[in-house]
């Protein structure tokens, strides 16, 4: 290191390395108390870029280490936007992120001055009026809705001096990202005794050093308000605040009553933003105009300093678990980052999980903020109903919510027209080539005449003749999301569908939008996967439904009731959420005794898990144990099933007091074969020692022949 960098190569400070003939960007992780031996290489130059902050920093090395992932990706989570693009030297030799940075065109804005006279007339009374009410200043172009006036009448105020106008090339932030206008300001209820107990026992951790706590409450008791009253506590004694949702789909709604009480000081933080947008968001919360961060997983290592509140809502959702290294859980993570900086996690769930419910405090809220009761839920027997995805009763309450004027919500956890194409002669069943896994058929130009992979992407027509036996009786099993659309429009013909699923949300600001079409007045349907039972606060539904509902339990997978019962209970909590509007429920299933649908339907969140602590705790199973998933895949399946069998034996005789399960055999994903090992033990230090002591032992071995371990911490799928 060049001496006249010491004081500015600090750790947490972007660098330029060489490697070869390129410049890189490295992190300054610590300083060496002694030089080593041998050829080091020299440091160019302190990248002009902010440095990672030392929490983040920590918290990264506590990721590498808890789920046993390459330190230089976990503090890849943790850089300032722009960090991924290439080094650029400027010509008097400084080092510069490349960050892209569309440029923002100026927009006219419009501020209230001190002293201004008062005016004159009704229009601009009203202008005033709304200037006022938006806290001082705003664009142009919403103060003339707003108030509705013209620009003309805004020029000659700012001729008189009532007001002033300037053009302001604002920031590109997140909120661009849904379109989100001037915050509106909200009314503030008046909390309900169990929610000013469960504020106040949040404050009073905050005020001790911090801690976690399980806020359980009923669909629509009024979680959000205890956050936004915790979060008004820490900005209070001048502390900053984390909220996380599982999706993104989940931030506009969340993100307007936030603005609503809070103002503008909250920033949008999550992967789907533009390079630009987070460039804008990291300077907004770097510089101190952002005290609040709201975002789906990856905003648990948002730059925010002195954090005194952490919430994480919907905590039950599996979405929270990262699927590509590193394997973080932001639930653990939000844990951890706020015991380190000495503030409250609040996990937030009307159906928590069962390691939540044993290991955390609780403070619950046991009835609907507004009175009304839970709505009845009906378990409809498929085995007695004629074929289709509709049942009766269900047909029956979607027409007379339609006659009614009234909005349905139904859920099927299943996206495309149908689940598979078959050969009714011979029994072929139309499968990936590659991923082992049947073809779902996609509706195209309005005919569902395409089978995709949902694991790589791969895509193809139906065919019209079976290529095995060469019959013609091929046919469609099954309904996904766009099938039970087309069987709706039998059902409620004239009443608008809308579909919220992968494939319609995943677009910028295509959820606000669908979400304001459904809210207009008159009858409508809402049909999707699981995301349209994640804590969506939607106008008057009478009607909600679950198709499939026990189709959760067919996987073989520990947590799978766990899975159902909670999609149960969080559709079922999306209707009669307005006290005295009556509401129904209905559940169908091809085991309706089966355990998750009968007390999912029975509201019996208690019963179920108390029963899953009970039926886990002998099997040695989350929360009384830790699992880790080694998974090995190649090209080649013998040497994928030696480097399983070998890494198996290897564990087992490392740690004899742990259980190995496997190697099993899993499903082709993208033409590698593919084997998967579960490691249970006690404790998680126990687990991650072991697997770190072997693959350390077996060194590049699997890497030269062919193979991939990848090592999955408290994984969710087993």
């Amino acid at each position: 290191m060049p001496a006249h960098l010491h004081d500015r190569a600090v750790p947490g400070a972007l660098v330029a390395m060489p490697l070869g003939r390129r410049a890189v960007l490295g992190v300054v992780m610590g300083r060496a108390a002694a030089t080593h031996d041998g050829t080091l290489a020299g440091l160019h130059g302190v990248v002009d870029a902010p440095p990672v902050p030392p929490e983040l920093l920590d918290l990264a090395r506590w990721v590498a280490r808890y789920y046993l992932a390459p330190l230089a990706a976990c503090v890849r989570l943790v850089l300032p936007p722009g960090a991924e693009g290439a080094l650029r030297r400027g010509p008097g030799g400084e080092w510069h992120l490349a960050a892209p940075r569309p440029p923002a065109a100026p927009r006219l804005v419009v501020t209230l001055p001190r002293g201004a006279p008062a005016p004159s007339g009704a229009r601009r009374q009203a202008v005033v009026a709304a200037l006022a009410a938006a806290g001082g200043a705003m664009p142009a172009a919403d103060l003339v809705r707003a108030a509705g006036t013209t620009m003309p009448t805004l020029r000659r105020m700012g001729a008189a001096g009532e007001i002033d106008l300037a053009a302001v090339a604002p920031d590109r932030s997140g909120l661009d990202w849904f379109g989100a206008g001037p915050p509106e300001a909200a009314r503030v209820p008046d909390p309900t005794p169990a929610q000013a107990a469960a504020v106040a026992g949040v404050v009073r951790a905050m005020d001790s050093g911090g801690g976690a706590v399980l806020l359980h409450g009923v669909t629509g008791s009024g979680k959000t308000e205890v956050y936004l009253r915790a979060i008004e506590a820490a900005r209070a004694r001048g502390r900053t605040s984390l909220v996380l949702v599982p999706e993104i789909a989940l931030t506009p709604q969340l993100l307007g009553r936030l603005r609503a009480r809070l103002g503008d000081g909250v920033a949008v933080w999550h992967s789907a933003l533009a390079p630009g947008e987070r460039v804008a968001e990291d300077r907004r919360i770097r510089e101190g105009r952002a005290d609040v961060v709201l975002g789906a997983r990856s905003a648990v290592f948002a730059p925010l300093g002195d954090v005194g509140l952490v919430v994480v809502d919907e905590e039950h959702d599996a979405s929270y678990k990262q699927d590509a290294t590193p394997r973080y859980d932001a639930r653990q993570v939000a844990w951890r980052r706020a015991r380190d900086a000495g503030a409250v996690a609040v996990f937030g769930s009307a159906t928590p999980r069962p390691e939540s419910w044993r290991a955390l405090p609780r403070v619950s809220l046991p009835e609907r903020a507004d009175g009304a009761v839970l709505p009845p839920v009906e378990v409809v027997d498929m085995r007695t109903q004629a074929p289709g995805p509709v049942s009766r009763p269900l047909q029956d309450a979607l027409q007379r919510a339609a006659d009614r004027g009234e909005k349905a919500v139904l859920l099927l956890n299943r996206r495309g027209f149908s689940r598979m194409v078959l050969c009714r002669g011979c029994g072929w069943i139309a499968r990936c080539p590659d991923c082992d896994v049947a073809l779902v058929v996609h509706e195209e130009h309005g005919r569902p005449d395409l089978l995709a992979c949902h694991h790589c992407g791969l895509t193809r027509p139906v065919p019209r003749v079976c290529p095995s036996c060469r019959g013609v009786d091929v046919a469609r099993q099954g309904s996904g999301t766009q099938g039970l659309e087309r069987a709706l429009g039998a059902v409620v013909p004239g009443v608008p569908l809308l579909r919220l699923d992968a494939d319609t949300a995943g677009r910028r600001g295509a959820l606000p939008a669908l979400i304001a079409e459904f809210s207009r007045p008159g009858p409508a349907v809402l049909l999707g996967t699981q995301m349209v039972a994640k804590g969506h606060d939607l106008p008057a539904i009478t009607v909600a439904g679950v198709l499939d509902a026990d189709a959760a339990l067919q996987h073989a997978d520990f947590r799978a009731e766990e899975r159902a019962f909670s999609l149960i209970v969080q559709l079922a909590g999306r209707a009669g959420r307005r006290r005295g509007e009556p509401a129904r429920v209905i559940v169908q299933a091809w085991e309706p005794a089966a355990r998750a649908v009968r007390l999912g339907a029975e509201h019996a969140v208690e019963v179920f898990l108390e029963g899953e602590l009970t039926r886990r705790e002998p099997r040695g199973f989350p929360p009384f144990g830790h699992l880790v998933r080694i998974v090995t895949e190649g090209d080649g399946p013998e040497a994928v099933r030696g480097s399983a069998a070998g890494i198996a034996a290897d564990l087992i005789a490392a740690g004899p007091d742990l259980a190995v399960l496997g190697p099993a055999p899993l499903h082709r994903l993208r033409g590698r074969t593919r084997r998967a090992i579960l490691l249970r033990a006690e404790r998680a230090s126990r687990a991650a020692g072991v697997v770190r002591e072997v693959l350390a032992l077996r060194g590049d071995a699997d890497h030269r022949a062919g193979v991939r371990v990848t090592v999955d911490v408290d994984p969710q799928q087993t």
